[in-house]
Parts: structure tokens; sequence; C-alpha cells
């Protein structure tokens, strides 16, 4: 090698053999270094220590919904055509307010028919209640008023007859009457018995059933045709109850938070939820967990802490609000279809907002932490590793 190349000028005879390699002076590293590195081990050691001992949230998620704590949705009592809706979103209303009207010309008719019936109903109860009337005070036709008088009379002109006519039979043989005075008094005797039989008969009749009778069916017509008008005001009443049940109204006092998209002339099904009315006390969280999941949250022991976020909100930097799980269904949500399958199950979740950094919407979605337990971390870690195992 040259000497004058530029490696050449680094180099030592000394350090070339063992020996003076051995004669080199130990590397140490300055005392400050040493401590530093000594303290950076033990600050190690200690945080992660204190990150192992530290406790941690064990949380499970669930997806929910912000709404109204206490809140009434207002259902059409019967199907039909929506004829009006008289509010809108946000108004003020009062217990029994109309809210909306549904068509009631078919029921308006049938009242209007049923009034018209009733109407012609009455003059005839008037008409049987004067027949009753006229019957209590004469029960007979007016032709057998006097039938026990007319009897009397009538037995004494067939005496007289019957006692003449053996008297003018004696002159008729004595040859002092003739063959056609004979004959004309036994057809007068004839008559006045045909007389006596029939006001006989009369007189029976007047003193028998049939002025009862005439009088019972007078009354019995009465009684239906006032039978007839009870019902007719019945139909009345049921008709006038239906035209109210067109009537869409307030079940409380409160505010109209939602209204369904229903127009006029829209035809509405019995059942269908119209308008959502809150009586403006705060909203809660319904939040709506998975059964692989709920019983983490153990049903019946409510009080867990719970984080969410609202998706309203598009700080993704804000703080979580904050709340209280306050109840958890015992059974599965009735709105899940049960023809699914198991795994489709899920159970509601009511959990009271206790803080929240910015103005929560009412209908605004969230997903939400439910912290289940707080434990160190050594414990959660080594826990799930032999959980895994």
């Amino acid at each position: 090698m040259n000497k004058d190349s530029p490696a050449s000028l680094f180099r030592n005879p000394r350090f070339e053999s063992p020996a003076g390699c051995e004669a080199l002076r130990p590397v140490t590293p300055p005392q400050w270094l040493q401590t530093g590195f000594l303290l950076t081990l033990l600050a190690a050691v200690a945080l992660a220590i204190a990150v192992l001992a530290s406790n941690m949230d064990e949380f499970v998620t669930a997806s929910g919904v912000v709404r109204p704590a206490v809140f009434t949705l207002v259902f059409a009592r019967t199907g039909g055509i929506l004829q009006s809706v008289s509010v809108t979103d946000g108004m003020v209303v009062k217990k029994g307010e109309v809210l909306g009207r549904m068509d009631d010309w078919e029921v308006q008719k049938q009242i209007g028919k049923i009034k018209g019936d009733i109407e012609q109903a009455k003059p005839e109860v008037e008409l049987a209640q004067a027949t009753v009337r006229k019957i209590e005070a004469a029960p007979v036709p007016p032709e057998f008023l006097f039938s026990g008088l007319e009897v009397e009379r009538q037995q004494e002109v067939r005496d007289i007859q019957q006692d003449y006519f053996p008297r003018l039979t004696a002159l008729q043989r004595a040859g002092s009457a003739s063959g056609t005075e004979v004959l004309n008094v036994r057809l007068q005797i004839i008559a006045s018995e045909a007389l006596l039989k029939r006001s006989q008969q009369a007189n029976d009749l007047m003193r028998g059933g049939y002025g009862t009778a005439a009088k019972e069916e007078a009354a019995a017509r009465e009684r239906v045709i006032e039978s007839w008008i009870k019902s007719l005001e019945r139909n009345l009443a049921e008709a006038q109850e239906d035209l109210r049940r067109l009537e869409i109204v307030a079940p409380e006092s409160g505010t109209i938070l939602a209204t369904a998209r229903r127009y006029p002339g829209e035809k509405i099904n019995a059942g269908d939820a119209l308008f959502k009315v809150t009586q403006n006390s705060g909203v809660d969280l319904r939040l709506y967990a998975t059964e692989d999941r709920v019983n983490l949250i153990a049903p019946g022991q409510p009080g867990q802490l719970v984080r969410f976020r609202a998706n309203n909100n598009p700080d993704r930097l804000a703080p979580l609000a904050r709340g209280r799980v306050i109840a958890v269904a015992s059974d599965r949500d009735l709105e899940a279809d049960p023809d699914a399958g198991q795994n489709q199950g899920v159970y509601r979740v009511t959990v009271a907002i206790e803080n929240t950094p910015y103005q929560l919407a009412v209908g605004a979605t969230v997903q939400a932490e439910i912290v289940i337990a707080r434990r160190p971390f050594w414990q959660l870690l080594f826990m799930k590793s032999a959980n895994a195992k």
C-alpha cells in the first residue's frame, strides 16, 4: 500500500499487534449517560406497572336514538279518507283539541236518515197514545155503548109481543082478526128475538174481553213504536260516537313533536300513527342491544355508565355525552320479527342523560358504549388471554 494513500494516514503501527490492542484504554460512557439510562429504565418499569394497575373500562357497544322522555303517539281510531290536518310541528295543543279530521260524509248521511226516522216515528207514538186514551174512555164501538139497556128494552118488546100473539090467535079463531095480522105479529116476534140476541151478544162482548183486548192491543202498538224510537236513538248515539271517532284529538296537553306526512284525500288505516305529542319533559336515550350482549348489561341491575356520541354532531373530537342505564327490557322488543331467527332479537335499554356537551336533536341516532365493569388492565389483559386459550 502506498504510504501516501489516504488510508495510510490513519494507520498506527502500535495498534497493529495484539499486544498493542491490549494496551488501549477501555471506553466508558460518561456518568450522566449512565444515570439517564437507569432513570429511563426505572421510569419505563414504573409506567408499565401504573398502566397494568390502572382501572380500565369494559364495555359493550349499542346503537340507539334520542327520544322524548315522555311522549304519546296519536293513532287514527278508524280508517277512512283524511279530510284535514289542523296542526303543524311545534304547535302547543291542549288535551282534547282536534288535530285532524277524517271524512264524515257517510256518517253525516246516516245521522240525517236516523233523525228523519225519529221525527217520523214521533207522530205515530202520539197517535198510538191517543188510541189508548180513546179505548180507555170507550172500549167498544159507539153502537155498542148502550147494549145493556138495549137488551132490557128488547126483552120487554119480545115479552109484549109474545103475550099479544096468543090473544090475537084466539081472535083469529073467533073471526075477529085476519091471518095477515097474525102473520105480522109472528114476524115482529122473530125480529125482536133477533134484535134481542144481537143486543145480548153486544152486551156480553162489552162485559167480556173485547175492551181489555182492544186496550192491550193499543198499548202494545204504543210500546212497539216507543221501542223503535229507542232503537233509533241508540243508532243515533252510535253514529254520533262514530262521528267523534273521526276526529283525531290530542290525548294529552303538550307540543306537537312530529306529524306523519299525510295529506287531505289520502286513505288512512285504523291504527296508523299520525302525530307525536311530547309533554316537554326532556329527552332520554333508547338503545337497542342484541341478545348476545344484553346479558352483559345485567338486566335488573341498572346504573351502568353510558358514553355516547350523537351522529348529528359533526365535531368528532367533541367530548362524549354521558348517561346512566335506568331500565333494561326483560324480553326482546315487540318490533322484532319473531320469524327472522334467534339471533335477530334486540332488547330495549333506556338511558337517562346526565351530561351532554352539545345540543341533542330529538330523533338523532347515536353510537354508545355501555360500561359493564371497571377492572385493572392486567386483569383484563390476562383474563382475555386465558379465555382466548
